[in-house]
């Protein structure tokens, strides 16, 4: 996802978005929120285009606003970013908060969808569910670092030529015992780096049932590839 300069109501509005999953208008945004955070005019324009929001008319030609793949997708990533310039006292702690939630979304695997949506949290362990073989208990868990350093490896191994997208079915059959939720956290923060891009297949009908359950959850969405520039 390519870095854009959110302001901070903007970077509110769709924080509230994601909380309230589903459609508001500037009608509710000004009665349950504030009147400073309505869409309208360029800001409106603005995230449409960057296809952060959905917008429509409804009654009366009013807009409705509702969180779209890549609000999602940035609501995610935004949950490990240090507040912003001057938010203020509330904003600090709003930001402390979400930072609860992204270690919380890391250690469990569970997804924004999983928190706010309507897709129900499993309540058996991501490993036993997953359709891949478990970590083996008892063995330590290496640190981030070391387990990013592995999908590297990894995929440099997988990936003819370098820079192409390869499967996370088959990344995950290189990282041997590393838990699945330590890996999709370290994918996840990977997203965050330059050069590193985690997508959904555009061709669904091409994926296996291996690759179904290999996907990591990022944005409310199911991802199944991914490229690492040379």
């Amino acid at each position: 996802m390519p870095d854009i300069k959110l302001s901070l109501p903007e970077r509110a509005l769709l924080l509230i978005l994601m909380a309230e999953n589903g459609e508001l208008s500037n009608a509710d945004i000004r009665e349950r929120y504030a009147p400073g955070l309505e869409l309208t005019g360029k800001n409106r324009k603005r995230l449409v285009d960057e296809k952060f929001i959905e917008c429509r008319k409804g009654p009366r030609n009013a807009f409705y606003f509702s969180l779209a793949d890549e609000g999602w997708s940035w609501c995610r990533q935004e949950l490990s970013q240090a507040a912003p310039k001057n938010p203020g006292s509330a904003g600090h702690a709003l930001y402390a908060v979400l930072g609860g939630l992204e270690r919380y979304l890391t250690r469990t695997g569970h997804s924004l969808a999983q928190v706010f949506g309507d897709v129900p949290a499993s309540t058996e362990p991501p490993a036993a569910t997953s359709g891949l073989p478990a970590a083996t208990s008892g063995l330590p868990v290496p640190p981030a670092d070391e387990i990013e350093q592995a999908v590297r490896r990894a995929y440099r191994k997988l990936a003819e030529p370098a820079g192409s997208w390869i499967g996370l079915a088959d990344l995950r059959e290189q990282l041997g015992d590393i838990p699945r939720r330590d890996v999709d956290g370290v994918l996840r923060l990977m997203t965050r780096m330059q050069g590193v891009q985690i997508e959904e297949e555009t061709n669904q009908k091409s994926l296996e049932p291996r690759d179904r359950a290999a996907a990591v959850r990022i944005g409310g969405r199911d991802q199944h590839v991914l490229a690492i520039a040379p």
